[in-house]
C-alpha cells in the first residue's frame, strides 16, 4: 500500500524515505519501519520514553507493515515480508514471502510460516503469548528450523484479501473508531477502483481532550492516508497534519507523526501545530547488519 498522500508517483528529484510506525500498546515502545530505496527497508526500535532509537536490520524486499504488529510489551514484532529474485522464486522451502517473529529491531526469524504468495499473511497479537495468524489452513505449517516455542498460535477465522481487513482490525483494537464507512466501486480496467466515501476514523488522547482523524480512500489501486487533529474543548476545527505518512498517541498521550522521513512530537496550539523533530531518518543507507545472539533464539 503506497500512500500517495505523502509520495506522488510523478514527483520529480529525491524522494524522502517512507517511514511507518507501530507502537506497543501497554509499554513504551515502538518499531519504525524506514522504506527506501523502493526494495530496501531499515527496522529500528524506539524508547518512546527517551527518545532514543536502536538500529536494526536491513531488508532487501518488502514488508508491509499493515499487516504486522507488535506484542502489548513490545518485545516481539510478527510482520508479511516478500522477497523476489532467482534464488527465492525456485525456494520451495522458505517461498518468496512468509510470515515471522522477531525480537525488533531485528528481523532474524525465530517463528516462520512459509507462504508463498503476497494474499493474505501477517498476524496480530492478542497478548504477549498468543498470535491469530491471518493464513489459510493449507499455508499454516510452521518452517520445523523456525517453531513458534511458547506462543499460542490460531488461526482467524476468514482469512481475505491482502492489507485489509487485518490492517482495519488493528486500528479497530488499538482505539481507532470507525465514524465513516468505506465507500468503493469499482469502474474496470483502466479505472480501476473510485472512492464514492472515504472512510474517517477517529483515537481519541488517552491523557487528555484531543483527537486525531484518520481518512482513507483509494483511487485506481493507490490508497491516500491522511491525518488531523483537533482539541475537542477549544474548538470543533480539525488542523491537518501536512504531509504525515502516520500518526499516533505515544504511551504517554503524547502526539507523534512521521512527514518527509523524519519523526516527529506534535503540540497542538491555539493557533497551530507545532513540531519538533526527534529522528531524521532520511540519511540512513542500507548496510549489513548482524543480529546479536540475544536476537537469534527463542
Amino acid at each position: 500500500m503506497q500512500n500517495v498522500a505523502v509520495t506522488k508517483k510523478s514527483k520529480q528529484g529525491p524522494v524522502p524515505a517512507r517511514v511507518f510506525f507501530l507502537l506497543a500498546r501497554q509499554a513504551p515502545v515502538g518499531v519504525i519501519f524506514r522504506r527506501g530505496p523502493s526494495d530496501w527497508v531499515e527496522v529500528i526500535k524506539w524508547d518512546t520514553d527517551r527518545d532514543t532509537f536502536e538500529v536494526g536490520q536491513w531488508f532487501r524486499g518488502r514488508i508491509y507493515e499493515r499487516r504486522s504488529d507488535l506484542t502489548p510489551d513490545g518485545s516481539l514484532l510478527i510482520y508479511f515480508a516478500n522477497k523476489i529474485n532467482l534464488r527465492t522464486l525456485a525456494d520451495r522451502e522458505y517461498t518468496k514471502a512468509w510470515t515471522a517473529i522477531s525480537r525488533p529491531p531485528y528481523l532474524t526469524a525465530l517463528a516462520l510460516w512459509p507462504k508463498g504468495d503476497c494474499w493474505h499473511g501477517g498476524g496480530l497479537f492478542e497478548t504477549n503469548s498468543s498470535v491469530v495468524l491471518n493464513h489459510k489452513q493449507e499455508v499454516s505449517r510452521p518452517h520445523p528450523k523456525h517453531l513458534p516455542s511458547g506462543l499460542d498460535v490460531r488461526l482467524r477465522e476468514h482469512v481475505c484479501g491482502e492489507d485489509d481487513p487485518i490492517f482495519s482490525e488493528r486500528l479497530e483494537r488499538d482505539g481507532w473508531s470507525l465514524k465513516q464507512k468505506w465507500e468503493v466501486d469499482y469502474r474496470g480496467y483502466g479505472i480501476n477502483y473510485v472512492t464514492l466515501q472515504p472512510e474517517v476514523r477517529e483515537k481519541r488522547c488517552p491523557t487528555s481532550p484531543h483527537s486525531l482523524k484518520l481518512t482513507r480512500s483509494i483511487s485506481g489501486f493507490d490508497y491516500s492516508e491522511q491525518f488531523a487533529v483537533r482539541n475537542e474543548h477549544d474548538s470543533a476545527e480539525w488542523r491537518e497534519i501536512e504531509r504525515a505518512s502516520w500518526a499516533d498517541w505515544d504511551a504517554h498521550g503524547r502526539l507523534v507523526f512521521a512527514r518527509d522521513g523524519k519523526l516527529y512530537a506534535g503540540k497542538l496550539t491555539s493557533s497551530d501545530l507545532e513540531s519538533q523533530e526527534l529522528l531524521d531518518l532520511n540519511p540512513h543507507t542500507p548496510s549489513s547488519v548482524r543480529a546479536p545472539e540475544w536476537a537469534a533464539y527463542w
